[in-house]
């Protein structure tokens, strides 16, 4: 199966698109840990919250996801059927670890309630972890 691939320089364009949507949607998390949010006597920062609402930190949780699709989706320099064999092997293993760790964690912890850009974004790391060592292994 031959599969439709962005070109090669949209890796650049992903890992950028990647990096800002990830660094400003992921600043209030930070922020919260580093100001102690559980503590109710510490210091907060209210900037954040006055220049970000909500629809706008879902926006860049988006636009992560989506710089790292177009990451995901371009092709490699050398572009050979192996490495399309790779890709979809690569697909294919982290779809089953997946699913695997859904199973281990919905028995362990039966209420876990996680956002969806979460699940989407840890597929995506293994993804790419698991296509770059099955790559370097070539």
């Amino acid at each position: 199966m031959k599969i439709k691939m962005l070109p090669n320089w949209c890796k650049k364009v992903g890992l950028v698109v990647f990096l800002i949507g990830a660094i400003v949607s992921g600043y209030k998390g930070f922020m919260d840990g580093f100001t102690a949010e559980c503590n109710p006597d510490a210091i907060k920062y209210d900037i954040f919250e006055n220049l970000y609402n909500d629809p706008v930190l879902h926006f860049f949780e988006v636009l992560s996801v989506v710089g790292m699709i177009i990451y995901m989706m371009s092709k490699e320099k050398v572009e050979d059927d192996y490495i399309n064999i790779l890709r979809l092997e690569s697909y294919q293993f982290t779809i089953l670890i997946g699913l695997g760790l859904t199973v281990i964690i919905y028995m362990i912890w039966g209420n876990v309630s996680l956002k969806l850009d979460y699940i989407i974004n840890l597929f995506m790391i293994f993804y790419l972890i698991i296509f770059a060592v099955k790559k370097r292994m070539y």
